[in-house]
């Protein structure tokens, strides 16, 4: 089996949605998804598809953006489970609906339930099995990168659904690529420092390879580690970027569900990865 990540526009043509998804062999259901800004009604320099309620966005706006999308994947909204985003490192098992307070990451197998986070350059970070019966997803920032969010995801699945690491999976999505998330020495001295480069006395962090490291510390096969389709920050036509954007800048969701997201429509294969 190979997963890949595929950027598909969803068959309902007149909403201009465009999201990343996970197929393998390039067939659907998808374990993974996260949206990108095209599409939505959302305007106030969040242009396009944001999703979240605490960037200064008409919520009018956003509850119409989540609608059109839960509406376009299949979801109930009395179905979600969701982490709070604390910007820390820990993850949780999730059997019911509901937020769970001060984690950033959810494992989930019961069969209706689906989780989510929202990000605009943090690594949206997913596992899964290969039959999708059992599925995790947590929000790697800078903060949780150093808490060791990734390895704490891998070693709550492997927990919690009796796994291998050899079992899982692993996905990166959208997110800031080590092309562009630049810190000062002060911030990046407190980071591992195997991740951190410095081109023409700027220094640059790789929330990318730091938190792959995290699931192969944790056994996952090199070759059981998707990574990241697109810098969020290179292109911002297609994302919200808070590097590029700061307090203009909306979310993306990034969404996985037990057994996966039926998605149908048009696979763009120039851009899948």
């Amino acid at each position: 089996m190979r997963f890949s990540w595929s950027l598909i526009k969803p068959p309902a043509e007149e909403t201009g949605l465009l999201v990343y998804a996970i197929l393998c062999d390039g067939q659907g259901p998808s374990p993974a998804i996260v949206t990108t800004r095209r599409g939505g009604f959302s305007g106030r320099g969040c242009e396009g598809l944001n999703l979240s309620f605490k960037v200064g966005d008409d919520p009018n706006d956003v509850r119409r953006n989540r609608e059109l999308l839960l509406e376009t994947l299949g979801l109930r909204e009395d179905e979600f489970a969701r982490p709070e985003q604390v910007h820390e490192g820990l993850v949780l098992r999730a059997d019911a609906p509901g937020e769970y307070k001060n984690a950033d990451g959810l494992v989930l197998s019961k069969p209706g339930l689906w989780t989510a986070v929202l990000v605009a350059d943090c690594v949206p970070v997913f596992c899964f099995t290969e039959d999708f019966s059992a599925v995790g997803l947590a929000h790697a920032g800078r903060k949780g990168t150093r808490a060791g969010i990734t390895g704490n995801l891998i070693k709550q699945v492997k927990l919690a659904f009796h796994l291998t690491a050899s079992q899982i999976i692993m996905a990166l999505g959208p997110s800031i690529g080590p092309c562009c998330y630049e810190l000062d020495s002060t911030t990046a001295s407190h980071l591992p420092q195997q991740f951190i480069t410095e081109r023409e006395q700027r220094v640059f962090f790789d929330l990318w390879s730091a938190n792959a490291a995290q699931g192969m510390e944790e056994g996952i096969p090199e070759e059981n580690i998707v990574l990241p389709p697109a810098c969020t920050c290179c292109q911002q036509d297609a994302f919200f970027s808070y590097r590029a954007q700061r307090d203009k800048a909306g979310r993306q969701m990034a969404i996985t569900k037990p057994g996966g997201i039926e998605i149908g429509g048009n696979v763009d294969r120039r851009a899948s990865h």
